[in-house]
């Protein structure tokens, strides 16, 4: 019986050993991630407001070389015999 007593307190004192023993939580890995991570969101961050930028000034650029937009009436014409004469032309 005593046997059993003393081979249980050194499972418990190797338990105990293992626990001090075994690595801490590696922070440092954990800052070389989270700062990589930010500095990536921040990169795609930028280039698509660069990116939004220049599609900005593309499509007032195009706007401008358009030129003037003609407006074509949608509307029929008031006056149904004019517009006899402009269908017989």
């Amino acid at each position: 019986m005593s046997n059993q007593i003393i081979g249980n307190a050194d499972s418990l004192d190797s338990s105990v050993a293992s626990i001090r023993g075994r690595r801490g939580f590696p922070l440092r890995t954990l800052m070389v991630c989270f700062t990589t991570w930010l500095i990536a969101t921040e990169i795609l961050i930028c280039d698509q407001a660069r990116f939004n930028a220049k599609v900005e000034l593309l499509n007032e650029a195009a706007q401008a070389l358009r030129g003037p937009q003609v407006i074509v009436p949608n509307e029929q014409l008031l006056n149904p015999s004019s517009s006899a004469k402009m269908e017989g032309l």
